[in-house]
């Protein structure tokens, strides 16, 4: 269906959780899209944050001028560096303006120009779970900008797959080819094989201080900082003790050399059933979850991946 009238212009406050694909070329065409949805919220007395690599933000911050000092600006390119991270970025924020009784306004360009492929990937898994993760909750709108002109073409045509409402200069539509049910099948894909030399292990219980440290020698070994380094062998630990404790008691672990990259893979015979593990803080009542939740705080890049076939998840650092 098409959207139009007062919904289409925005002269209500979101019912449920809107999510929009927003479309542009170039500068002018952001801005002429993010000013009226911006200073529109703002006129609505809604919390609004803005979530962008930081050349847009000083973009969007000029161009406000005073308005400016009513936004939320969160630099992209750090909360969303895993993009794993950002759901949890806009829970809270959503959690904290509900409280306050505003209705929250974002606008989050997680696939931006300048990703690696792999972070791409990422993203898109990403945006097919925040319908999973915010349907049936408090209403509010998110906008993500997808530039045409910088972003590879598969990335911009894929964002009509995960956004149930697409924008652009000509409005706002309903996506026909949006995929409600998409994130299963990505969260079971299996992800792309290594090209070169695997390093394999396997590990049982007992064995969690030994891959620990079989893990920070490689690392070491591959040319990582020494911070990078206790960054990837607390993964480990916290990884390897989920397979042991949620995968059949055993699990293997795999250490390999990308271009740019030191990866390295824990898989199980376990099914983590819920594709939002790891994305979310945990309650302090829950049984597990807290190690994924920590890894996807302090690593470059995690990838979870389940089935009924099993668990993987890749720990990548980028050199």
């Amino acid at each position: 269906m098409t959207l139009t009238g007062e919904h289409a212009a925005g002269f209500e406050h979101a019912a449920g959780f809107e999510h929009e694909a927003l479309f542009y070329r170039g500068d002018e065409d952001f801005l002429a899209a993010l000013l009226p949805f911006v200073r529109e919220g703002l006129e609505r007395d809604e919390s609004v944050l803005v979530a962008e690599p930081r050349p847009r933000l000083e973009l969007l911050r000029d161009a406000l001028g005073d308005d400016a000092s009513a936004v939320g600006f969160l630099d992209m390119a750090e909360i969303g560096a895993n993009p794993a991270r950002i759901i949890g970025v806009w829970a809270t924020a959503l959690q904290e303006h509900t409280r306050s009784g505003r209705q929250l306004r974002g606008v989050g360009e997680p696939a931006f120009a300048g990703r690696r492929p792999a972070e791409f990937v990422e993203c898109e898994l990403h945006e097919l779970l925040l319908n999973r993760a915010f349907d049936g909750g408090p209403g509010w709108r998110l906008l993500c900008p997808y530039d045409e002109d910088r972003l590879p073409r598969d990335v911009v045509r894929r964002a009509e797959h995960t956004h149930p409402i697409l924008a652009g200069t000509a409005g706002r539509r309903s996506s026909g080819a949006y995929a409600a049910q998409g994130w299963a099948d990505a969260y079971a894909a299996a992800l792309p094989p290594p090209r070169d030399a695997v390093l394999r292990g396997e590990f049982g219980p007992g064995d969690v201080p030994a891959t620990r440290r079989t893990v920070a020698q490689y690392a070491r070994r591959c040319g990582l900082s020494k911070e990078q380094v206790e960054v990837l062998a607390l993964a480990a630990s916290e990884l390897a003790t989920n397979s042991i404790r949620h995968g059949g008691g055993t699990g293997t672990v795999a250490m390999w050399v990308e271009p740019g990259a030191v990866v390295v893979e824990f898989s199980d015979a376990g099914h983590v059933s819920d594709p939002l593990t790891g994305r979310l803080s945990p309650p302090l009542d829950a049984e597990g979850g807290r190690g994924v939740y920590l890894v996807n705080q302090l690593c470059d890049l995690v990838q979870l991946r389940s089935s009924t076939s099993g668990t993987t998840v890749r720990v990548t650092t980028w050199l």
